[in-house]
């Protein structure tokens, strides 16, 4: 019994010496010299000096060898290779025990993969590790990196980047204070101060995490996207790109300005809102949208907001039941088309939806600028409503089918009674002041004028009339 237990003694003392570490070896210089330092050995080497530990050759022009401690301090045009690695720089220290080079000069480290330079670094030969400092810069065929710091995993080709990064490949330019680059998988993961530049937009954000091999770039944290074609900018909490479909989706508290001649002429608010880059150009906002164009307002569910082949027209599409303003007219309907040339409002269509549950007759009100006469709204209401703009204002209504319309008289700006107007298919105009001074109905025409002196007698308010006041206000 005691044989045996002095045999797993054994055992245990054997498993808890570390192994031995692997000498560094001098194989040639010109000039040889040898000292002891504090009880130490240290040889000096001068002249085409060349070491050896293992599979890793250094060479220099001059060195100072620590033998006990299993190191070298190398100067003078210093090359360290190993297998397909070369390791370039004008002062280094190699630690023989941890099998890595502390590079005190700038640095070059190249491989079958890339090319690596910095103003220092340091390179572990058993991991194929190198952490590299001040003016990092590595370059590949396919992307290059530069930062302040990188940390560069020869064998997986993954870069951590530190320091006003900046990753370029071929699809597009990522900035940020941090960068995880992976190239194979096709992955990077980048943090704080975040851009990434393409063809068509320029994305900022707090983080990004860009997917090439999915034609795929994800952003949250004040997003900010730039159309670098129309200077429309998207603002949001989230947002997914899609550069190479010209495609975004975007949600949370989502702003679309366009700005032109250094002004925003056009805002758009939503919680979600898609993007489509392509020719003619699109955007679809989703779920508490809100519009603003100069005096054109409107409120809906969804919009769609597109830039026709003519440069010179958009087109805004509103459903269901939106509301739009302009000036000082409302309009409501199960949907509304707005078209606007040279970025004023130039014609509206307001259609009712056949067969839409809880449809309803469009319906458009014109408010008194006069507020002594607040309370006197002309009103039009029927199956579908189009109406012409001429530089903002009101020129002339067409109704469809089922048509009623109150419009009030006036005579020398004063009141003179109301008129009330029924029948099929009813044609409007108006004149500068946007009063009616036509009406023409194609048939069944009902209709009758009522003096001022009798106005109490009839309602003044057609049937579905809802004067709204939550008008969309820029935000801040």
């Amino acid at each position: 019994m005691k044989y045996f237990l002095n045999i797993i003694l054994l055992i245990l003392l054997f498993a808890c010496i570390a192994p031995a570490q692997e000498k560094i070896e001098l194989k040639k210089s010109d000039k040889l010299s040898g000292k002891t330092i504090d009880g130490k050995t240290v040889r000096e080497a001068i002249g085409n000096v060349h070491f050896v530990q293992g599979n890793v050759d250094v060479y220099c022009n001059e060195a100072v060898q620590f033998i006990d401690d299993n190191k070298i301090e190398l100067k003078g045009n210093v090359k360290i290779y190993q297998d397909t690695l070369s390791l370039f720089t004008s002062k280094a220290t190699y630690l023989g025990n941890e099998k890595k080079a502390v590079c005190d000069g700038s640095v070059t480290l190249k491989d079958k993969n890339a090319t690596l330079r910095a103003d220092n670094g340091i390179y572990f030969f058993n991991d194929a590790k190198a952490i590299f400092k001040g003016n990092v810069i590595i370059v590949n065929p396919e992307y290059k990196i530069t930062s302040d710091e990188l940390t560069y995993l020869r064998n997986t080709e993954d870069s951590f980047a530190r320091g006003d990064v900046v990753v370029n490949t071929d699809s597009a330019v990522i900035k940020a204070q941090s960068i995880d680059f992976f190239k194979r998988q096709g992955k990077t993961f980048a943090v704080n101060n975040v851009s990434i530049e393409s063809d068509s937009s320029i994305i900022y954000s707090d983080t990004l995490t860009d997917l090439s091999f999915e034609d795929k770039s994800i952003a949250s944290g004040k997003v900010k996207i730039v159309n670098l074609s129309n200077n429309l900018v998207v603002t949001c909490a989230y947002a997914e790109n899609y550069d190479a479909r010209k495609y975004s989706f975007v949600k949370g508290n989502s702003r679309l300005t366009q700005v032109e001649n250094e002004r925003d002429t056009l805002f758009i608010y939503s919680n979600i809102l898609e993007t489509f880059r392509l020719k003619p150009e699109r955007y679809v906002a989703k779920e508490n949208v809100e519009v603003i164009r100069g005096t054109f307002l409107a409120k809906s569910d969804t919009a769609v907001f597109a830039r026709t082949l003519n440069e010179n027209k958009d087109e805004v599409s509103l459903f269901p039941r939106p509301v739009v303003w302009q000036d000082n007219l409302q309009l409501t309907a199960d949907s509304v088309y707005a078209l606007m040339e040279n970025k004023k409002l130039s014609e509206v269509y307001a259609k009712k939806l056949e067969g839409y549950p809880g449809s309803k007759y469009s319906f458009m009100l014109i408010s008194n600028k006069d507020s002594f006469f607040a309370e006197r709204f002309d009103q039009i209401t029927g199956r579908d409503i189009r109406i012409k703009f001429e530089n903002d204002s009101l020129k002339f209504v067409d109704v469809y089918k089922n048509s009623s319309s109150i419009y009030f008289a006036f005579e020398n700006d004063k009141a003179n009674g109301v008129n009330l107007v029924e029948g099929e298919n009813m044609y409007i105009t108006f004149n500068s002041q946007q009063q009616v001074s036509k009406i023409k109905v194609e048939k069944n025409v009902r209709g009758k004028f009522v003096p001022e002196a009798k106005m109490a007698e009839v309602s003044i308010r057609l049937p579905g009339f809802n004067l709204r006041s939550d008008k969309p206000t820029r935000k801040p």
